[in-house]
């Protein structure tokens, strides 16, 4: 027979545990078509509700063969067509004027100020000390953004 004590230890394990992997390892695809239709549910014949644009982030809440149920930056729930997505990350600006930085440091160099939902590919999903490595594929520089200007991590 376990110990109680060791029973409830090993729960609160588990429940740790499912807290942080389901929050700390959201997946993300990012759109690989020029344009892609978002729909109510699992098939084509539903309603269509949006249209994003390449590159733009997918935050999956559910996976099917076919599908996937995605949440966008607006918390916005819809389905995707697996087909049409990439697990190559992106992120997209939250704000004007969302800047990159030479390193991860307002001190540092300045190297671009971004536009409102640009996307930027993720060079790295860790998060440091609140900033990412991005790049910008339009304007080709590598630099890190703060966390908390962009959407998709």
């Amino acid at each position: 027979m376990i110990p109680k004590f060791l029973f409830r230890f090993v729960f609160f394990l588990g429940i740790l545990f499912t807290f942080f992997s389901t929050t700390v390892y959201a997946e993300f695809f990012s759109v690989k078509t020029k344009n892609l239709i978002l729909f109510e549910g699992p098939s084509t014949s539903t309603k269509k509700k949006f249209i994003v644009t390449e590159g733009y982030p997918l935050k999956v809440i559910v996976s099917l063969k076919d599908w996937k149920k995605v949440e966008d930056h607006l918390g916005k729930i819809s389905w995707a067509q697996t087909k049409n997505l990439d697990r190559e990350r992106t992120v997209i600006t939250l704000k004007s004027q969302a800047t990159i930085y030479n390193k991860p440091s307002t001190s540092e160099a300045k190297l671009a100020h971004i536009d409102k939902f640009v996307a930027l590919d993720l060079l790295s999903p860790v998060v440091t000390d609140g900033w990412i490595k991005v790049k910008s594929v339009s304007i080709g520089l590598e630099g890190f953004i703060k966390v908390n200007e962009v959407w998709g991590i």
